[in-house]
């Protein structure tokens, strides 16, 4: 009897490993394959050198050339880091996407830099390595899988909406003057007086950005802080984050800067439910912090911090007896797996209709209504 007890121990012991602990304290399986229909990746590239385009006037190290990656381009441990993503997917989703791989089983964009092309790249080899009579080459373990990208003024689902979309180009910089803005930065005056005057340019909430990432940028890649940015780094920092609040401060400016991803997800959902999509099972999106960051902003869930490279956001759809519905994870490398997000509203198991009812009001119509701006 007491034999059998242990033993009856021991297999609990083992199921229990096998299954992840929420912050309700509830015992729950990582990933229910039973019950998952479909995955949604968003995932921000990886360590790259300083982008040529957000270089300050007065930056010491403008000349630099990063030969031979050049400038804004993945390093080595961005590759790795990619790659990874891959990995971590893979087994992830192991038992979900390898039966029967199709080129259609994924559907991949990113992007118009090379950063993201060339991170999406390495997330679809390590993700999908050639199996069976998918192997061409006995020497190298990849395969090729199609991704697609489109042009920055075109791009209304990943792009800079500060690019492609009037509408909100105007709402912004409107918003930017607004006294709400205003008290955003209220406390940093002197320190965005002292930064203007060593980066001999005037500051804004794009600029904060841009010379955040520039110096972090140049740091990782082998070149100090100038001596005036020492001192003032972390509130560069701060100041980098806070352009992801004024990016989407309102339901409007959040509509046309994340609504058309978040729309196509629904959608593509909902499609993938009707049987359009039969064999597809993942959705991937290359793109950059911007997009993870105000992605958490748009589900009411972002913290302040700056999305590390290879940052990745999950949104799996799951038929729970009938009933679709939404989980959504965030890996910030805070911990080793991706944290589970609760939606404000709507727990840990958002019901697909509940979702498009908490978020709908922030979907386009289409793309026009980018186009559509009053003088």
């Amino acid at each position: 009897m007491i034999k059998v007890q242990a033993l009856a121990v021991l297999a609990l012991f083992i199921f229990l490993l096998t299954l992840d602990t929420g912050s309700t304290g509830v015992v729950r399986r990582e990933v229910n394959l039973d019950t998952l229909e479909l995955v949604h990746v968003v995932f921000r590239h990886g360590d790259r050198t300083p982008d040529k385009s957000a270089i300050y006037k007065n930056d010491p190290y403008i000349n630099v050339t990063y030969h031979p990656i050049g400038n804004g381009q993945l390093t080595n441990a961005g590759k790795r880091k990619e790659y990874d993503i891959g990995k971590a997917l893979r087994s992830r989703y192991s038992n979900f996407l390898e039966h029967d791989f199709t080129l259609d089983m994924v559907d991949a964009r990113c992007t118009d830099y090379n950063r993201t092309k060339m991170s999406l790249q390495l997330v679809l080899a390590s993700l999908f390595p050639p199996r069976g009579h998918f192997v061409w080459e006995n020497r190298l373990d990849w395969q090729p899988v199609p991704f697609n990208y489109w042009p920055v003024d075109e791009d209304h689902v990943l792009a800079d909406p500060l690019k492609n979309c009037p509408k909100y180009y105007k709402l912004f910089w409107n918003y930017l003057q607004s006294p709400e803005a205003l008290r955003i930065y209220e406390n940093y005056t002197d320190v965005i007086n002292y930064i203007e005057k060593h980066a001999g340019q005037p500051m804004n909430s794009k600029v904060f950005a841009d010379i955040y990432f520039t110096l972090t940028t140049e740091k990782e890649n082998g070149y100090d802080h100038p001596e005036w940015a020492k001192d003032v780094y972390h509130h560069i920092h701060d100041l980098a984050i806070k352009d992801y609040i004024a990016s989407t401060a309102t339901p409007e400016l959040k509509k046309y800067a994340v609504g058309f991803l978040v729309k196509k997800i629904v959608d593509d959902s909902m499609a993938k439910i009707k049987g359009e999509y039969k064999n597809t099972k993942i959705f991937l999106y290359s793109a950059h912090e911007f997009n993870i960051a105000i992605l958490l902003r748009f589900l009411d869930v972002f913290y302040p911090h700056v999305p590390p490279y290879g940052s990745y956001v999950i949104i799996e759809i799951h038929n729970v007896n009938g009933i679709r519905g939404v989980k959504v994870f965030y890996q910030d490398y805070s911990s080793e797996k991706p944290k589970r997000i609760y939606l404000p509203g709507c727990g840990n198991f958002c019901k697909l209709r509940k979702f498009i009812s908490l978020y709908g009001h922030m979907f386009p119509e289409d793309e026009k209504e980018c186009f559509n701006v009053e003088h």
